[in-house]
C-alpha cells in the first residue's frame, strides 16, 4: 500500500499513518487496519485550534476505506472468505477474476469488486470460500458453467487438478 498525503490545517502535507484496531461486536472479535491522520486539536464547541496538541483526524476517503476495512473483518471472523484469500487463488490457479465469477455464478465484476472493495454479504463470502477451499466442487461448477468455452474450461480444470 502506498504512502498517501493529507493536507493539514497547517497547508503543510503529512503521511497518512495506520494502526492496528480490535473490536468486538455481537461477541465476534476481530481486527483490522485502520488509516489516519494527525492534526491539530480542535475544540468542538468553540472551532479554536489547539496548536500544542496533535489528534487523530480522518478524511471521507478515510472514514469510507475504514468503514470497508472493518465490515470485510467483520465478515472474515464470521466464516467468510478474505479478499487477499480470492487474489492469492486466482493468482495459483491463473483463474481471471470475471471468470471466476461467472463460474460460481455472478455478474462478470463481481470476484473484482469483492478483492477491491471487500465481501458484501456473508451469505456470498462463505459460498465462495467453501467453493474455493474445496477444488473438487469448484470442478463441478466449471464442468457445468454453459458461459465458458471448451478451452477455458480445460485449461481452469487442469489448473485446479495440478495443484
Amino acid at each position: 500500500m502506498s504512502n498517501k498525503k493529507v493536507l493539514t490545517r497547517n497547508n503543510k502535507t503529512t503521511d497518512e499513518l495506520q494502526r492496528n484496531v480490535a473490536k468486538e461486536y455481537k461477541g465476534v472479535t476481530f481486527n483490522y487496519t485502520e488509516v489516519y491522520y494527525l492534526d491539530y486539536e480542535v475544540d468542538e464547541e468553540t472551532g479554536m485550534i489547539n496548536k500544542n496538541k496533535t489528534v487523530e483526524h480522518y478524511t471521507k476517503d478515510q472514514v469510507d476505506r475504514n468503514m470497508k476495512a472493518l465490515k470485510t473483518a467483520y465478515m472474515v471472523a464470521k466464516g467468510s472468505i478474505a479478499p487477499t484469500e480470492i487474489i492469492e487463488f486466482r493468482a495459483k490457479h491463473k483463474i481471471p477474476a470475471s471468470a471466476l465469477s461467472i463460474i460460481l455464478g455472478f455478474s462478470k465484476n463481481t470476484i473484482s469488486n469483492i478483492e477491491n472493495d471487500g465481501i458484501t454479504s456473508l451469505s456470498s463470502g462463505r459460498f465462495i470460500k467453501v467453493c474455493l477451499s474445496n477444488t473438487e466442487i469448484l470442478s463441478q461448477y466449471v464442468k457445468s458453467c454453459s458461459s465458458l468455452d471448451i478451452p477455458k474450461k480445460k485449461e481452469i480444470m487442469e489448473s485446479l487438478n495440478a495443484n
